[in-house]
């Protein structure tokens, strides 16, 4: 019965329109942003140097696409909860105002199974958009500017050797999945009780900020938890 569940929600977030929002943004946007890394690449070079090219010197150039998917995914994975929380906000939301949920009443479907597919769902999508932003960030600015080296920037710098940089950008993601799915499952709670889709999106972006705000926030009070 939870085969045929999750197969039925499913159909249903592939018809919807809402569902691709994120991922026309992703295609959208970050081929922007390669050329605009790449336009202005010498400005770049200088920023990260610093005043290491007093004592040191460079050959070659720092510039390439595992360069531009770092700074890309470490500037825009902020702004990701932002679109995982669209379809999460909008599963319940939508049976709601088309009133579906009277099709379930008639059937012998026990409301922990409707939630767990749901649930299944959500995490699906979050991750599959996730990975397609981490993939396709990769893709873009590879065949764009090429591979090399990677200079991280923790601390001071640390430079990465190419058979060690996949390796660590899927950890990264593996990191920003869960925190991503754990977002998009809070916003799906919250949904339960919202009879429409913006409340549930406000009110998660609305957590995600003031924690974020408060492991930002300089203060021993906040440190000591």
């Amino acid at each position: 019965m939870i085969n045929h569940l999750i197969i039925n929600e499913f159909l249903k977030i592939i018809f919807r329109k809402r569902t691709y929002i994120g991922f026309l943004l992703i295609i959208v946007l970050i081929p922007f942003i390669v050329w605009a890394i790449d336009d202005g690449g010498t400005a770049l070079e200088k920023a990260i140097y610093g005043q290491l090219s007093d004592s040191f010197f460079f050959v070659g150039s720092l510039l390439n696409g595992f360069l531009a998917s770092y700074l890309i995914l470490a500037v825009l994975i902020n702004h990701m909860p932002f679109l995982s929380t669209i379809v999460a906000a909008d599963i319940f939301s939508s049976e709601y105002s088309k009133s579906t949920f009277r099709f379930y009443l008639t059937r012998p479907v026990s409301r922990g199974a409707v939630l767990l597919s749901k649930i299944v769902i959500v995490i699906c999508y979050t991750t599959i958009l996730l990975g397609f932003f981490f993939g396709y960030s990769l893709l873009v600015s590879i065949l764009w500017l090429g591979t090399g080296e990677l200079a991280v920037f923790d601390k001071g710098i640390l430079f990465l050797a190419e058979d060690e940089i996949f390796y660590r950008f899927t950890i990264a993601f593996l990191a920003s999945n869960f925190v991503m799915t754990t977002i998009s499952c809070l916003c799906l709670f919250i949904s339960t009780v919202s009879r429409n889709s913006v409340t549930p999106i406000i009110i998660t972006i609305s957590i995600v900020f003031i924690g974020t705000a408060i492991s930002l926030i300089p203060i021993d009070f906040f440190d000591s938890y």
